[in-house]
C-alpha cells in the first residue's frame, strides 16, 4: 500500500486540460474555486496511480477501477488524501477544529467510543481520531455513511465485520488527521507528500 497527499494550492483552473473529459466535466459543476481545485487534484493522482483504467461507481458512490488496483480519495482543507492498494482500502482526512465532540459525538459513535472521547484530555482530538478511523472503515466496505455508524467500534486499531477483519492505520499531518482502513495490514509508516506541479 502506498499513501499520497497533495496541495490543492499546487493546481489552477488551467489544470482542466490535464485530466479526463469526465474529470474535468466534474470539476467544471464546482461553484466554488477550492472545490473545483480539489476535484482537479483527485483527477491529477488518479490519473498518475492509476493510468487510464476505467472507473466504475457502486450505488452508495464508492468508485473502484476496472484493472483491479485498489484505491479511495479524501480531502480536507488544502489537502487531498490518495491511498492505493493490492487490497480493500478506504481513507479520510479532516482538519482538526475546536468542535463539540460530546454533542457531535452522539450522533455517530457508539457507546464505547462516547466513553472514550468523554474520558480523553484532548476530546476534540480523540474525536477526529474516531471520525477518520470509522468514515476510511465505511469508505473501505464501498458502504459510507449508508450504514449506521454506530453498528462499527473503531477503539481498537482493526474492527471484524462479517467474517472478515479491517486494520486501521492512524497518521498526523501538520494539523490533520488521517485514517486508512484496509483489509491487509501493510501499511507505510508515513505518508509521501506528491507536488501535483510534477505530475
Amino acid at each position: 500500500m502506498k499513501i499520497y497527499i497533495a496541495d490543492i494550492n499546487d493546481v489552477t483552473i488551467n489544470d482542466l486540460s490535464r485530466i479526463s473529459n469526465e474529470r474535468a466535466k466534474k470539476a467544471k459543476k464546482y461553484r466554488y474555486i477550492d472545490d473545483q481545485k480539489r476535484c482537479i487534484a483527485g483527477g491529477l493522482l488518479i490519473k498518475k496511480f492509476l493510468g487510464g483504467a476505467n472507473l466504475t461507481v457502486n450505488k452508495y458512490g464508492k468508485p473502484s477501477a476496472e484493472n483491479g488496483i485498489c484505491f479511495n480519495l479524501s480531502h480536507s482543507g488544502r489537502y487531498v488524501l490518495f491511498a492505493v492498494s493490492d487490497s480493500e482500502v478506504g481513507c479520510d482526512i479532516e482538519q482538526i477544529k475546536i468542535t463539540k465532540a460530546e454533542k457531535l459525538g452522539k450522533v455517530v459513535f457508539c457507546k464505547s467510543e462516547m466513553d472514550e472521547i468523554c474520558s480523553s484530555a484532548d476530546k476534540s482530538g480523540k474525536f477526529y481520531e474516531f471520525w477518520t478511523k470509522k468514515e476510511s472503515f465505511l469508505k473501505c466496505i464501498g458502504e459510507g455513511f449508508h450504514r449506521n455508524s454506530k453498528s462499527v467500534d473503531v477503539t481498537k486499531d482493526f474492527f471484524d465485520d462479517n467474517g472478515k477483519t479491517y486494520y486501521f492505520k492512524v497518521f498526523k499531518f501538520s494539523d490533520y488527521d488521517v485514517s486508512v482502513c484496509s483489509t491487509k495490514y501493510d501499511f507505510p509508516d508515513s505518508i509521501e507528500f506528491i507536488d501535483l506541479k510534477l505530475i
